[in-house]
């Protein structure tokens, strides 16, 4: 599934080739995402220049002249295609296909869990994100109210990384990642960190976030960045699937538990 990074990526490539642009058509498939633009949208959508390319959470929001918004998310195997408009052939699983003079730019999703919508004004676009939490990569840190946040809630540290409502787009490799990096184990309560863990935790999160997008984000199943170009992080994992560690020339064994569905990596010797 395509995480923060990832997501950063796409919006970074897309807003160098899109913004300021004019949506000259957008045609949609008959297959169903999770979330779907409707056909009387399409004429709306047709003739309004691209203001800006923006990421909420795991979101790209692009913004609309005149005022409206186009929202898609990845879901478990979405990617944004872009193609010169002589090379563009339809392929399997392209579901939405937005033309401009020179070039398209193609919403294509295997597992059809992404979503590809519209919302119509600013009031529709905060309540829609009004339930998310903190962007690491974007918005101010208070370590206070991540402390009281952590106080509150009796749950294990993997599973509060992976709450939206607390930080957004932190999804399982990055939570995985961020833990060895604090050397904090993942089972344990959100509720016995100190001031000074939790801040640690946090600045781990914010790492390994921005070397993920230093590095092109994550490939292992089907990112790859709007031009074809894959991410290069899966190459720097520390303890996700992998079977062990190497730190100070020195090999500790990396387990492998299920937490809440999901797999989890870590090292029993070095994080606690």
């Amino acid at each position: 599934m395509p995480e923060l990074p990832e997501v950063e990526t796409t919006i970074r490539y897309l807003d160098s080739k899109v913004n300021g642009k004019k949506i000259l058509s957008i045609n949609a498939s008959k297959k169903k995402l999770r979330k779907n633009l409707h056909i009387k949208n399409f004429p709306v959508i047709e003739g309004s220049i691209i203001k800006s390319v923006d990421r909420k959470a795991k979101y790209i929001v692009l913004t609309l002249k005149p005022l409206r918004y186009l929202v898609i998310h990845l879901g478990m195997s979405g990617r944004l295609k872009f193609f010169n408009k002589k090379n563009y052939t339809n392929e399997k699983h392209d579901h939405v296909v937005m033309r401009f003079s020179q070039f398209n730019v193609v919403f294509n999703d295997p597992r059809r869990f992404g979503m590809f919508f519209m919302l119509e004004d600013d009031r529709e676009l905060k309540y829609f994100f009004q339930h998310y939490g903190v962007d690491l990569l974007l918005d101010p840190i208070n370590y206070e109210n991540f402390f009281l946040i952590f106080q509150k809630k009796n749950v294990s540290l993997k599973q509060i990384l992976l709450d939206q409502r607390v930080f957004v787009g932190i999804g399982n490799i990055y939570a995985n990642e961020a833990l060895f990096h604090s050397r904090l184990h993942p089972e344990r309560k959100s509720n016995t960190l100190s001031k000074a863990e939790i801040k640690q935790l946090v600045r781990s999160c914010r790492h390994v976030l921005e070397l993920s997008l230093k590095n092109g984000g994550s490939s292992i199943n089907d990112y790859k960045s709007p031009d074809g170009t894959l991410g290069s992080f899966q190459n720097m994992f520390q303890v996700y699937q992998r079977t062990e560690v190497m730190l100070k020339k020195k090999c500790y064994e990396v387990k492998k538990i299920v937490q809440n569905g999901r797999s989890t990596f870590f090292s029993p010797t070095l994080q606690k």
